[in-house]
């Protein structure tokens, strides 16, 4: 019987690869790691507020607005608001905020923000409607109709 007799695969005569062959691999390893250290510096030196979008900035305030009254945080909460709605008659006194909103909070539990819809940013003046609901009645939702100033580079809620 005849031994079946397939060649063996041979490396082909000459030199080995050198290693100008990989020079195009070494290049975009070197460009993708300067990439990757240029995005690092910037994320380092460059402030999360800097990046955010003027709507991530709007829907922050809106947020710090209700994370004051679900805190009873009054200092918060006056700061989160526009000059206008902290001079008018009727923005509560420390004390009233702090006991008003302890109160609701034992009552109703926290406000919850499931979501903020229609936001719209007109240079120094945004709008949105805010969805909330109190954390022991969440079958009651309620929407209200928000504006957000800008003051001295800061998002301010005005109305809600």
């Amino acid at each position: 019987m005849a031994k079946d007799r397939t060649p063996t695969p041979q490396a082909p005569d000459g030199d080995a690869p050198s290693w100008k062959a990989a020079l195009p691999f070494i290049i975009a390893g070197v460009v993708v790691l300067v990439v990757v250290i240029g995005v690092l510096i910037s994320n380092a030196v460059r402030p999360a507020e800097d990046r955010m979008s003027e709507d991530a900035k709007v829907q922050h305030a809106i947020n710090d607005y209700y994370t004051a009254r679900n805190e009873a945080d009054f200092d918060k909460y006056a700061a989160v608001n526009c000059a206008a709605v902290r001079g008018a008659e009727g923005f509560p006194t420390k004390d009233s905020f702090v006991t008003d909103n302890r109160k609701s909070m034992d009552d109703n539990g926290q406000i919850k923000i499931p979501e903020i819809t229609d936001l719209t940013v007109n240079g120094d003046r945004a709008t949105a409607r805010v969805h909330w609901h109190f954390d022991k009645s969440e079958d009651k939702k309620n929407v209200v109709d928000t504006t957000v100033v800008r003051e001295d580079g800061e998002w301010k809620v005005c109305t809600s």
